[in-house]
């Protein structure tokens, strides 16, 4: 008697979709057969599944999906500026997680474990609606790690996170190049030193700080654009802009291929606070000996209801400027992202976007169009407790 796997997740694979493992028993025609299998992700046993085959073919069908995606963590992050490469998220529960696939089979009651086995490596990318599976992490070898357009804006002194995917193995070397109003470059192109990348995921932070500290540079005034790039793969454009008008909020999210992008709110911002209370009914009045009192001696009136809590919840309506067809592409990472910054005074608040629908702008449909969105702050703060 034998246990086969045929059939793993193709390499890449997304940990947010299926994750179907195929195989096949000598013993699948007896009667009270089952195939058992055991998930292990670094070395403890998340499950045991028993299942009966498949009547048509005998064949056992297993998605491992919905158990190892709940092993991933998303606290690796931290919003840093003191370095152009913010992290290299691992792939033991960051970026991906790797886990083994242990089958084996019960048979009249008797159960054999491990009789094949298989260790599979799924990402935290998650897949897009259409084109689901000509879509892979392949897609983004070499490349930004992100679905946004090869630009972006940012201000002097703020933060742009953006992801870079390598092949695992490689060493990067960031350049820049930075330009004036009159796209003449300013200086020589800036080279860093060479960073390994083992597991090939990084996190970047772009913006002028973070480049500054890491490049031995400054950026001022003078510099209109620059660009960002490792070796000799794909720039990345970045444009500096200032509304002295309004003060701009950053907002960092995590991104469909699952690193973090930042998208600057640099129009109206309006903070708004919703007060929840709690209260309860009493009398407004007081007995004395010889009358009913409706006020103290200091003429303050007694009150009839008593708020015994108040709970307040703050939320930001954004606003940015109008943008591309392919910008709006991209932003709707935003709308499903899981995980939400707001840089506010460089202190970063963990918010949620209070809309549930998303429309995807054309500007042939609707012109040039800002985006507008209302973010709730996901911290409540309460006042003097009765």
């Amino acid at each position: 008697m034998s246990v086969t796997i045929n059939t793993n997740p193709a390499a890449g694979s997304s940990l947010h979709d299926t994750m179907w493992h195929v195989v096949s028993s000598d013993n699948s025609g007896v009667t009270d057969f089952k195939y058992v299998f055991d998930v292990w992700v670094n070395g403890v046993q998340k499950i045991r599944v028993k299942q009966f085959p498949e009547p048509s073919n005998g064949k056992g069908y297993f998605d491992a999906g919905p158990v190892v995606r709940n092993e991933m963590s998303y606290e690796w992050f931290e919003p840093i500026n003191s370095d152009a490469y913010v992290d290299q998220p691992d792939i033991n529960g960051e970026a991906g997680i790797i886990y083994t696939l242990r089958v084996g089979e019960e048979v009249s009651g008797i159960t054999t474990t491990n009789m094949a086995s298989g260790e599979v490596s799924g990402y935290n990318w998650a897949p897009p609606m259409f084109k689901r599976r000509d879509i892979t992490l392949a897609t983004k070898v070499n490349k930004w790690f992100t679905n946004r357009p090869l630009y972006g804006e940012t201000g002097l002194a703020e933060n742009l996170f953006i992801g870079f995917y390598v092949t695992p193995g490689t060493a990067l070397t960031l350049h820049v190049d930075k330009f004036d109003a009159n796209n003449v470059q300013i200086g020589s192109t800036l080279n860093g030193a060479s960073t390994p990348c083992p597991v090939g995921f990084v996190q970047m932070n772009i913006g002028t700080t973070a480049l500054a500290a890491t490049l031995s540079t400054t950026f001022d005034d003078s510099v209109r654009y620059y660009d960002v790039w490792f070796n000799s793969l794909e720039k990345f454009r970045v444009y500096l802009t200032c509304n002295p008008k309004y003060t701009p909020i950053p907002v960092h999210f995590v991104s469909r291929w699952g690193l973090w992008d930042t998208q600057r709110f640099g129009l109206v911002s309006k903070l708004s606070m919703d007060i929840k209370r709690k209260g309860f009914e009493q009398r407004d009045y007081r007995f004395n000996d010889n009358a009913v009192d409706y006020m103290s001696s200091a003429n303050r009136y007694y009150e009839g209801k008593a708020n015994y809590l108040n709970e307040s919840t703050w939320s930001y309506k954004l606003t940015a400027d109008a943008m591309t067809d392919a910008e709006w592409e991209w932003i709707a990472d935003l709308f499903s992202s899981p995980q939400i910054l707001l840089e506010v005074d460089g202190y970063f608040y963990p918010g949620t976007i209070k809309a549930t629908n998303f429309d995807y702008v054309k500007f042939i449909n609707d012109k040039l169009k800002p985006l507008e969105v209302e973010f709730e702050l996901n911290t409540s703060r309460y006042t003097q407790l009765r």
